[in-house]
């Protein structure tokens, strides 16, 4: 009888924003509003994804599909946040290493990463992993890497691996059938003893954050032009990757990237083809729109006046708090603003570990005087005080089994209290920085933001999937703060020279 197939995972999966100044460090990767686990090991990598949507859950349909051994090692996963320490890639890294000696030899490797991870020593950590994997495995077994769509991929990713292998869709609602891809591709090249061809191309331009949605133009087009491409003769894989602005490196930016039967040549037409009707658009790619706070604010509450009962909440999303992008999760302009405006029926999050001791000395049911937000640096408004009943008191946990962005379902937002304030809003005190991805989070409460008038998504794209079926409007806020979506806003120092549109005549030549 045949021996099966032994295939490894693993991964450190990290959207590193360097100009948050909230760092990553090992105790931040002690609780993850990702997951349960901010770190799996073995089977709990495998129990804790098999019923999710995410890369791994992909991973493990494949081995139950085509009947191969999937022997997960390690995969770690936090908030986005700061830059990595130095500690944190040698210690979580080192592991995966270790155990990749410890347990091989292997037929083959998955590396699943999200594709922007920046630590202090290494601004491409995604591709010194994968040097490393390479290192100990060699040339002759096959690697491939699974990204997000917001990876900057770099040279050295490609060259590490055998295929990469990037989610299609903004919100990310495909990771599972990525993962099936990437798997086709490495079981073919173990059994036929075969490689792709494979170029990236990556043009000098950045794909702005209100352009991200890849169910609308203009980013529509993009991955309409890619899935052209795969439907070229000989073409046998490829992805775009639409770049992470918010990363200080040399890779920040729009990559395309192909896999061709067995020429390099092709594979390069088809990347190029790609990158160059990306570039002809680069303008219309790169819009930063939205209201500012004050205008938002004033807006939905005028609707929220006129729209018809049940209709659904007025959803702003705040795009300088994106916590999904690295933002501190305790941004208070669009809550100043409502106090301002008086909005009274307001749902949102706000993350505040000190506001949350307050609330757990008063206890319960008690009426407490706090100011919650504004407190991790001066990128995100000040403080605001409010005084209000404690309704809530929760672990913070909650799971959803639906369409979620990116596919995650075991979500902790640590320690959590629900105010319900005096001016009117209704606030969740959070103790990490869990995105607003899944309305189980206020369902879990005992809330139900269909009840409200105004909800408040700190994301841009990424709350879609949970908000849109019962928004009556979303309208994207242009706040200031980390992830703002104004590039002019951050001091960039390590982007290529000529990058746009930071720099408005920035030249594309390819070949």
């Amino acid at each position: 009888m045949p021996t099966k197939l032994r295939i490894a995972t693993l991964g450190i999966h990290h959207e590193t924003n360097t100009f948050a100044s909230n760092k990553t460090t090992m105790a931040t990767f002690e609780q993850s509003g990702l997951q349960t686990y901010a770190v799996q090991r073995g089977q709990q990598y495998y129990n804790m994804h098999k019923s999710a949507q995410t890369s791994m859950a992909g991973f493990i349909q494949a081995s139950e599909k085509h009947n191969f051994d999937l022997v997960p090692l390690i995969f770690a996963a936090t908030d986005p946040a700061g830059t990595i320490s130095k500690q944190v890639f040698d210690t979580i890294g080192g592991e995966a290493l270790d155990m990749l000696r410890a347990q091989g030899p292997f037929d083959a490797i998955l590396i699943n990463q999200m594709g922007a991870a920046v630590s202090e020593e290494y601004p491409d950590m995604d591709g010194e992993l994968a040097r490393r994997v390479r290192e100990i495995v060699g040339p002759n077994v096959p690697v491939a890497m699974t990204l997000d769509l917001h990876a900057n991929v770099s040279q050295l990713m490609a060259d590490m691996t055998d295929a990469l292998v990037i989610y299609k869709t903004n919100p990310h609602t495909d990771a599972v059938p990525r993962a099936h891809d990437a798997c086709d591709l490495i079981l073919r090249m173990i059994t036929e003893n075969w490689r792709p061809a494979k170029w990236l191309e990556q043009p000098p331009m950045v794909i702005g954050i209100f352009q991200h949605d890849t169910r609308v133009m203009p980013m529509k087009a993009v991955i309409d032009d890619l899935e052209s491409v795969l439907r070229w003769p000989g073409v046998v894989g490829g992805s775009v990757g639409q770049g992470y602005p918010w990363s200080d490196v040399q890779e920040n930016g729009l990559a395309c990237y192909a896999l061709h039967e067995d020429s390099v040549e092709q594979a390069k037409k088809a990347a190029q083809w790609i990158a160059r009707r990306a570039w002809s658009n680069r303008k219309e790619l790169y819009q930063p729109a939205g209201p500012k706070p004050s205008e938002a604010v004033a807006y939905a509450l005028e609707r929220a006046n006129v729209k018809p009962e049940k209709s659904g909440p007025i959803v702003l999303l705040d795009v300088g708090d994106n916590i999904g992008a690295g933002s501190s999760g305790d941004s208070t302009f669009l809550l100043a603003e409502a106090l301002k405006q008086g909005a009274k029926s307001w749902l949102q999050t706000i993350r505040d570990p000190e506001a949350i001791e307050a609330c757990l000395t008063a206890g319960i049911g008690k009426t407490i005087t706090v100011k919650v937000g504004g407190k991790t640096d001066s990128m995100h408004g000040k403080p605001v005080q409010l005084t209000g009943r404690i309704t809530r008191i929760s672990d913070g946990r909650f799971e959803d089994a639906g369409i979620v962005h990116a596919g995650w379902r075991f979500f902790d937002g640590g320690t959590t209290v629900v105010i319900e304030s005096d001016e009117g809003p209704t606030i969740a005190l959070v103790t990490t920085r869990v995105g607003n991805m899944s309305r189980e989070q206020f369902y879990s409460l005992g809330y139900r933001p269909e009840n409200f008038d105004i909800v408040i998504a700190k994301g841009v794209v990424s709350p879609r999937p949970a908000y849109q079926p019962i928004a009556n409007e979303m309208i994207t806020v242009n706040t200031p703060g980390a992830t703002s979506g104004d590039m002019s806003t951050f001091q960039y120092k390590n982007v290529r020279n000529s990058l746009y549109p930071l720099d408005l005549n920035a030249k594309y030549i390819s070949d």
